[in-house]
């Protein structure tokens, strides 16, 4: 007896043991458990989240190449690299509590550039959110796929070979080009941008370029202006594809700058090498970023 009783001690021990050290239970998520998002901030997540809400462009992107579209209940108002996808989801909503409450998400993904406020209040609201720190280079890239992968429990495995083979492509144009770097400018309706420290000074690494923003000692949210422009007299122009802002501005245009009287002296100008280059892809830290460069490598290096 006093056997028996030991080995049903033993058993309920273990299940205790088990049930302990193992995710907590909810009502309707099944279990959960808890993580450390990139702010430090310790988030309670569901163990397969099936009401996720992506914010961002580039979170969706991540989001709806990992998951089927079923799992996620809304996005957010930008357009972003997966239409489709985004189109089977078909509700938007912006990064606010009030917005949130009305999909009751089980997990809101961010990026740390949203406001603070806006993401106290969603917590406040007991609304499941974490958020991730903005990669700026493509490796960071990467590491924040991996990591949305592993808190989604899905495989990234494609789109990072996919990435990999994109800077191949890059690299392997690049090293056909022979003689001096060409000095290579990402101007917006905002002026000269992608200065040193941004996404784009990263790619230009890449591109085997030379960033004339950063050329002239600008960071990653400066703009520079035309006659920044003049005087880092660029080979080559990159200008996005549209303007993403809310209050009406047009985005930079080829004949917009083929036709300015002031920059006809710039090389660029003169020899016809202003392009344009997809905005979601350019302007995104998702997988599409090395899309943006392949595209940018055939451009400069006439491919």
């Amino acid at each position: 007896m006093k056997h028996r009783i030991s080995i049903i001690c033993t058993i309920v021990m273990m299940v205790l043991l088990v049930v302990g050290c193992g995710p907590t239970q909810t009502g309707t998520t099944g279990t959960t458990h808890q993580v450390t998002d990139g702010t430090g901030v310790t988030v309670t997540v569901p163990s397969e989240p099936k009401r996720i809400v992506p914010i961002a462009a580039s979170t969706e992107d991540i989001v709806l190449s990992l998951v089927d579209p079923s799992r996620v209940v809304a996005v957010g108002t930008v357009p972003n690299n997966v239409p489709d996808e985004s189109a089977k989801v078909g509700t938007h909503v912006k990064a606010t509590a009030e917005s949130m409450l009305s999909v009751q998400p089980d997990l809101v993904l961010v990026p740390n550039w949203i406001s603070p406020d806006a993401i106290g209040e969603m917590r406040n609201m007991q609304i499941p959110v974490y958020v991730y720190k903005t990669p700026t280079t493509v490796e960071e890239a990467k590491a924040v796929i991996h990591e949305i992968a592993g808190l989604l429990h899905a495989s990234d495995e494609k789109m990072i070979a996919s990435m990999d083979a994109d800077l191949k492509t890059v690299e392997e144009l690049a090293n056909k080009h022979t003689g001096e770097r060409p000095v290579v400018a990402f101007y917006t309706q905002f002026g000269l941008t992608g200065g040193k420290g941004s996404t784009f000074d990263d790619m230009t690494k890449y591109l085997k370029v030379t960033n004339a923003a950063a050329q002239l000692g600008l960071g990653p949210f400066d703009n520079g202006t035309r006659e920044d422009l003049i005087k880092a007299n660029p080979d080559i122009i990159i200008i996005p594809s549209v303007a993403y802002t809310s209050d009406g501005t047009t985005p930079a245009t080829t004949e917009q700058l083929y036709s300015d009287p002031a920059l006809q002296g710039v090389k660029a100008i003169a020899n016809r090498r202003v392009f344009l280059v997809d905005s979601s892809q350019v302007m995104s830290y998702s997988q599409f970023m090395t899309r943006a460069m392949v595209s940018m490598a055939q451009n400069i290096y006439n491919k």
